[in-house]
This record gives structure tokens, C-alpha cells and sequence, in this order.
């Protein structure tokens, strides 16, 4: 299943032109971590999480918006913390292009609910045919894995 999970992922998004409007890149929802799915040079998140909600937009001109709700801890093993960020204090937004990091956000705060929104501009390669967006987590200061990812629409 993991291998799947993998493969939907890799394969991203939608792409294509809207009449007089900006072209957009990836318009897609997106999909908790598993728990051990490394996506590109990005690690896994470790433990299994889940998502209430979550959606991620690219524009050509690097204009990114990415929006999650519910982002929590889906594993027993973790106890009282299970259904909650835990130590996750913010996340960042990561475009991926042929698996490498190619752009990254600043951090923004991700709330005890796990409720994060992230608005901004970043610079990719014109030449990034397939672009992955991935949420990464801060966690005790540190940028580490992914939480949440585009998928197949």
C-alpha cells in the first residue's frame, strides 16, 4: 500500500491553462503521510497521520497557496498524543521538482487542531514539468518530513 501511496503521489496533479487567467500548475488536494513514504529527498513523517482537509495551489508565476485542516497524529503507539500535532509546532510548504527540493516556504504556525494556511510567492524552475507539494513539519526547531502531500486529483 505504501508503494501506492508512493506512486499516486509522484504522479501529481492538474495542470493546465484557464482562459485569461494565471496558468496553474497543481490545483489539488492533498494526502496525509503514512508513516514511512519518503517522497524524494524529503523523509517520511514517521508516524501515521491524517487529514481532515487539505488542499495545495501552484501558479505559473510561483504564487502558492496551501491549506490544511485537521492535520493530526493517526497512531496509537503515541498515546495522548494521538489526534493531536504533538510536538509539531509549524509547517512549511515544499515544491519538489524530480524529487529534489526546489523551492521551500517559511515556516507558519500549525494550530493544536492542526489547522495551518500557508500564502506566499516562491521561485520554481521553468523547467519543473511535474511539481510535488509537500508540508513539512517543525518539529523542536528543526524542518524534518512530511505530513501531507498533492496527489492525483
Amino acid at each position: 500500500m505504501h508503494k501506492a501511496i508512493g506512486a499516486a503521489l509522484a504522479i501529481t496533479a492538474l495542470a493546465g491553462c484557464v482562459d485569461g487567467a494565471k496558468r496553474v500548475e497543481i490545483e489539488s488536494k492533498m494526502v496525509p503521510c503514512p508513516a514511512q513514504a519518503a517522497i524524494g529527498d524529503v523523509p517520511s513523517c514517521g508516524k501515521a497521520w491524517k487529514l481532515r482537509s487539505g488542499k495545495a495551489e501552484l501558479e505559473r508565476d510561483g504564487e502558492l497557496e496551501v491549506e490544511v485542516k485537521g492535520l493530526v497524529l493517526n497512531d496509537a503507539s503515541t498515546g495522548q498524543a494521538n489526534g493531536t500535532p504533538d510536538g509539531v509546532d509549524g509547517v512549511a510548504a515544499a515544491v519538489l521538482c524530480g524529487g529534489k527540493v526546489a523551492a521551500q516556504t517559511d515556516v507558519v504556525p500549525l494550530s493544536k487542531e492542526g489547522d495551518a494556511k500557508i500564502e506566499t510567492r516562491v521561485s520554481v524552475p521553468s523547467d519543473c514539468a511535474k511539481p510535488v507539494i509537500v508540508l513539512r513539519e517543525r518539529y523542536e526547531g528543526r524542518i524534518g518530513g512530511w505530513l501531507a502531500a498533492t496527489s492525483m486529483p
